[in-house]
């Protein structure tokens, strides 16, 4: 399917704010940020609207941004892509909190960790991340800023609270927050629970493991006078009994604490901020509680655990900023058959991925070009115990793995860096130009690394394939450049990118040579297991994101995404690439009446991995509507329809049905819902 121009769409829930100032602002900043929105009971400002509570996964927001999307292996296990990276490639922060999975596979990916009523705003850099915005950004850097609490002398009590209902999936969310203030001093609490059954496609056919249940609550204080706040919360994430279709087990609970500090203290010459935190999770999945298995021999239970320490110390002045930040992360993962008391596998045991920098930025501003140079140095170190496998009693492959793995020097140490250039030159008060060039790195992941034995623990790829990883993996280092063009005026506003980087050492899958691993695999069903190696990979692409304000209460806007991601030293493509596509949304309102039309459309895609066994997909169209009534100053209450055309179609980046005893084939592409009907209030006080 070709794109057209007006078959072009944009998603209906979201606002951007592109923040790129052109001459006639008073202080110039050369990195341009994307911010998505939280819900507000007032009319949009663009036509893009603004974000609603009815999808349970924040990462769907990142759709409406250029150059972004999701690989999503379940309904609440959206896992961010930029320009084809994702996973460890890209930044993930909540409030400035590194976040880190549980779970080997990331079926507790960070975005999955907060609630939509408590987001703020999710903010994407784009182009090139400047340093200050993670420690590694070779992909690029996601901000998701809460709601936090709020201070004030006198006693002030206001809140939030939500509510929508999916037809499709018998879905529901109830969430509330209140905050009350009072002698500069604040606490806000906050809770949510959302729920949903299988949904069906638009073939009214079910899509096993797509349930989900999940509550989270918490509590946030603030503390301020004059030029110091502190402030600490807690944040508590249960989930229970939720599938993740693309992958080979199904969530059998989640269950994260997380305890931050901050503050922060401003003087007249300079400001002094810092972040400390502590994350502990426990996950539980397996492969036969809610998806069909009949096979008792073949049941899997994987206990997974994580705790982690982060910091982030930082000072800044008018255009000079200098800061400390890392993390600490223990990860354990032990797999068991409730069947067979004898069946343990020590997937990964006490592995250690610690992480510390420091960086420097410089933002200064020649008469009308403002320029952002950043530096960042990183000392990365991981490390794992011993593992072991019942099967190696019977099996001298497995052992051979084993003792392979345990006889190995497995503590690595190594020094990484980014360097970053960002540019705004302002022409006039309508044009702008921009440009990024840097040269950043990343070290490999521990199931990069510590992966021993053929197994699906990669991250969140869901290819099928198993994979081995390799303790001695390179970092990945890429060349980027990114060219940029502002267009404003007071109806009309366009911003097109283009972007070309160079990685070395890229770590993909490739096919292993290791008669063992080979032998393993093949017991395990896989004749062609890959493993974790270095590689040579080139990204290329193209996006843009434009509005048009037609009249006062009719607005038009949409963005469009293009990326290309491809081997050098061989003829294939990377794998779970987003295909081209484009989104627009008309805005119209009236009185106390907003209504969204929207028009999404993805092209075919039929640049796909031969090496990971990708299948095409075809491309399609599919239009959303929503309408919105503000009640009262404090009321508003929506409804509308997803997929109004009841179109069958499946996601590039949904990836491949693994559940067995869903209407659709194991192998086959995980369809997308059906036409869905909802409603949703929010009342603010």
């Amino acid at each position: 399917m070709k794109l057209k121009p007006l078959c072009l769409a944009i998603s209906l829930s979201f606002t951007f704010f592109s923040q790129t100032p052109f001459a006639n602002d008073t202080k110039q900043t050369s990195i341009e940020v994307i911010t998505v929105k939280a819900p507000k009971l007032t009319h949009s400002e663009t036509a893009l609207a603004e974000g609603n509570l009815v999808m349970p996964d924040v990462a769907d927001w990142l759709k409406t941004v250029p150059g972004a999307n999701i690989n999503k292996n379940g309904p609440i296990t959206g896992i961010a892509q930029y320009r084809g990276m994702y996973g460890d490639r890209i930044s993930k922060s909540i409030s400035g909190h590194q976040i880190i999975s549980a779970g080997p596979n990331a079926m507790d990916a960070p975005l999955t960790y907060i609630n939509p009523i408590m987001v703020d705003s999710v903010a994407v850099y784009r182009g090139i991340a400047p340093v200050n915005s993670g420690i590694d950004t070779l992909g690029g850097s996601v901000e998701v800023n809460l709601k936090r609490a709020t201070e004030s002398e006198e006693t002030i009590i206001s809140g939030d609270m939500a509510t929508s209902y999916n037809d499709i999936n018998n879905a529901s969310t109830l969430a509330a927050n209140v905050n009350i203030s009072a002698n500069n001093f604040g606490l806000l609490s906050y809770f949510s629970d959302q729920k949903g059954d299988d949904y069906n496609n638009a073939d009214d056919e079910t899509v096993k493991s797509t349930q989900y249940d999940k509550q989270q609550y918490g509590v946030d204080f603030k503390y301020q006078v004059s030029n110091l706040y502190l402030a600490a919360t807690w944040h508590h994430s249960q989930t229970n009994n939720s599938g993740t279709p693309a992958l080979p087990m199904d969530i059998d609970y989640i269950e994260s604490d997380r305890y931050n500090h901050d503050g922060e203290y401003e003087s007249g010459s300079y400001k002094f901020k810092w972040q400390l935190g502590l994350q502990d999770a426990t996950h539980g999945m397996d492969n036969f509680s809610q998806r069909e298995n009949t096979n008792p021999d073949k049941y899997r239970y994987n206990t997974a655990e994580a705790n982690t320490l982060d910091y982030k110390f930082e000072v800044t002045t008018d255009a000079l900023s200098f800061g400390i930040d890392g993390f600490s992360a223990e990860h354990n993962a032990t797999i068991t058959n409730p069947e067979n008391m004898m069946f343990k596998i020590i997937n990964f045991n006490k592995v250690m991925d610690e992480k510390n920098s420091l960086y420097v930025q410089w933002q200064p501003q020649v008469n009308n070009s403002a320029y952002t140079l950043g530096f960042r140095a990183k000392q990365n170190h991981a490390d794992a115990d011993d593992v072991m496998s019942s099967m190696a009693m019977m099996n001298p492959h497995v052992k051979a793995l084993q003792d392979q793995f345990n006889a190995s020097d497995k503590d690595v140490s190594e020094t990484t860096y980014d360097i970053v250039l960002n540019s705004l030159n302002t022409l006039d008060n309508n044009h702008a130009i921009t440009y990024a060039v840097a040269i950043k790195q990343r070290a490999a992941s521990y199931q990069e690394r510590y992966l021993w034995m053929p197994m699906q623990s990669t991250g969140g790829l869901a290819d099928g394939k198993t994979y081995v990883g390799d303790i001695n993996l390179e970092p990945e280092t890429a060349y980027q450049l990114d060219l940029g063009y502002n267009f404003e005026s007071a109806s009309f506003a366009i911003s097109p990118h283009i972007f070309y980087q160079k990685v070395d050492n890229y770590i993909q899958g490739t096919p292993s040579e290791d008669m063992h691993v080979k032998m393993v695999a093949s017991m395990m069903g896989d004749e062609n297991p890959l493993e974790f190696t270095n590689i040579d990979a080139k990204l290329y692409g193209a996006d843009l994101n434009w509005h048009y304000k037609l009249s006062n209460s009719l607005k038009l806007s949409g963005i469009a995404s293009y990326v290309r991601g491809t081997r050098s030293d061989l003829d294939d493509d990377l794998y779970r690439i987003s295909p081209l596509n484009a989104r627009i949304n008309l805005n119209y309102q009236l009185g106390d009446w907003q209504t969204d039309l929207a028009l999404h459309a993805y092209s075919k895609q039929t640049h796909i991995s031969e090496i990971n066994n990708e299948k095409a997909t075809a491309g399609y169209a599919v239009v959303d509507w929503q309408v919105d009534y503000f009640v009262t100053s404090g009321l508003v209450v929506r409804t509308g329809v997803n997929n109004l055309l009841n179109k069958n179609y499946s996601d590039h980046l949904a990836g491949t049905n693994r559940a067995s005893g869903s209407d659709i084939a194991k192998g086959d592409k995980v369809p997308a819902m059906g036409r869905n009907l909802y409603i949703a209030m929010d009342y603010q006080f």
